[in-house]
């Protein structure tokens, strides 16, 4: 009966280690921001400056607090299945987005491309400041720098699960006659459980699910 009483407490005992290792998020927000989930930022649609936006921190990066309960679920979820999503990008200002953009062009053009061309290659990975998802803090990209089996996996699962909480994968294969951006497997925006679940049953995009 000892015997049998302590490997019941070793199990419990292992139990609670593996779970207490892992960094569930437990905390909850109020949404106070007036931003609409279905708000469509792409280069021909800028982001407007009169939207209240009020920014929470989430794991070390801003997000608006509209996103930040079914993002905490959604992490947790992920947790379940052995998969810790790492966020590398999430809401970023006007400015910030700017100097990203300079700074890609200016690595282009110290490459040896002229300013025009390289305006245009950067343009395909980096929205231009005013027209970026990143400034509404719905978007968020998840990757883990030099870690590509991990990235994998994490996409992997957002793919097959991130709708359950409202988030879309933005820019799909073969969207970019819509989108105008290239594939980004790590780039995923919030719009709500009921249009993520419509959008990716009939993989399609935002801009088609607008109708524009």
């Amino acid at each position: 009966m000892k015997k049998i009483l302590i490997i019941i407490i070793s199990i419990l005992l292992i139990y609670l280690v593996y779970y207490l290792q892992k960094p569930y998020v437990y905390s909850s927000v109020n949404p106070i921001s007036e931003i609409d989930p279905l708000i469509l930022v792409n280069s021909e649609n800028a982001f407007p400056d009169n939207i209240n936006l009020n920014l929470v921190t989430f794991q070390n990066n801003k997000v608006a607090d509209t996103i930040y309960n079914d993002l905490k679920d959604m992490y947790n979820a992920a947790l379940n299945s052995n998969i810790t999503l790492k966020i590398n990008n999430a809401y970023r200002s006007k400015e910030k987005q700017t100097e990203i953009f300079n700074e890609q062009v200016n690595q282009y053009i110290n490459e040896g491309y002229n300013k025009e061309k390289a305006y245009k290659m950067t343009y395909l990975t980096v929205q231009i400041p005013g027209y970026s998802e990143h400034e509404t803090g719905l978007a968020i990209d998840f990757s883990n720098q030099g870690h590509y089996d991990e990235n994998e996996k994490m996409w992997n699962w957002l793919k097959n699960n991130a709708y359950k909480y409202g988030f879309i994968l933005r820019y799909p294969k073969d969207k970019y006659e819509i989108t105008k951006i290239n594939y980004e497997p790590w780039h995923y925006r919030y719009v709500g459980k009921k249009a993520a679940k419509e959008i990716t049953n009939q993989n399609i995009t935002l801009e088609e699910y607008l109708g524009g």
